[in-house]
């Protein structure tokens, strides 16, 4: 009996589907499972390049704040117009801050610390402290009928009656560089003689000099002295040697050739 044609739409009717089915639901979903967890994966990694990021830019900036408390610390002790330029070169950030900080005054506030300020510089510069400290006072008379804090006007008085006139002399420049510029204050430090050597320190330090050069000198001097005795040694030596070798050189002949003494040279 001949076969018929295959019903080939029966067939797929009668095909249990739900296994393919099920299995590509289930590679789906852990297709998205996967993409979810390396997903998590980057963001994590992302957080932790983030965090470590951050971690290191803290570092940075805390070295950083430290140094400049370091600089800080060491430029109240020695208040000098180098020193307080380098202030604003090797921290550009620090000094944009006061910057700011000092523009926020009104022009006739500005105008009170700067003719405060460089008048007690002028008197601390003098020696005449109880003209600075009178000075300040006054200011800090001022500022409290105003209800403004005095406590740094304060500080600074305390400064000069403890006979700390540098560190007075650090807190006033510092104060005033951000109100009129680094250079302008360091100008003026070098008019009034702050933070420059005295005369007498100058004069030392010239003598010292003269006295390295003398001593310099006089090694030259001795070395090159030295120099001339060796040589003088050695000639005597290279001469006893070639005398010695003619004399091995004679023995060896016999004496013969005589002496070879200039005419007129008579042997006693």
């Amino acid at each position: 009996m001949a076969e018929g044609p295959i019903n080939y739409s029966g067939l797929l009717t009668q095909l249990n589907l739900q296994p393919l089915q099920q299995g590509l639901a289930q590679r789906r979903q852990n297709q998205y499972q996967q993409t979810q967890i390396e997903a998590q994966q980057a963001e994590t990694q992302q957080r932790t390049q983030a965090a470590q990021l951050a971690q290191r830019q803290f570092e940075l900036k805390a070295g950083e704040q430290q140094a400049y408390v370091d600089a800080v610390t060491a430029y109240k002790g020695n208040p000098t117009p180098e020193a307080l330029r380098d202030l604003s070169v090797r921290f550009p950030d620090h000094a944009k801050e006061l910057s700011d900080a000092a523009n926020s005054y009104s022009t006739s506030q500005k105008n009170d610390i700067i003719g405060t300020g460089s008048a007690t510089l002028g008197a601390l510069s003098a020696g005449n402290t109880e003209l600075a400290i009178r000075t300040l006072s006054d200011r800090k008379s001022a500022l409290a009928g105003a209800g403004v804090d005095t406590s740094h006007t304060d500080a600074i008085i305390d400064m000069i009656r403890k006979g700390d006139t540098k560190g007075a002399q650090a807190m006033l420049s510092y104060v005033l560089a951000p109100m009129v510029g680094s250079d302008h204050v360091a100008g003026m430090m070098e008019t009034l003689g702050i933070g420059a050597k005295s005369e007498r320190a100058e004069a030392a330090a010239e003598r010292d000099e003269r006295r390295l050069d003398q001593n310099d000198r006089r090694i030259g001097i001795e070395a090159r002295r030295a120099d001339a005795t060796i040589a003088q040694g050695n000639a005597r030596v290279e001469l006893s040697r070639a005398a010695g070798a003619r004399a091995a050189t004679k023995a060896k002949s016999g004496g013969k050739g005589g002496s070879k003494l200039p005419a007129g040279f008579v042997l006693d």
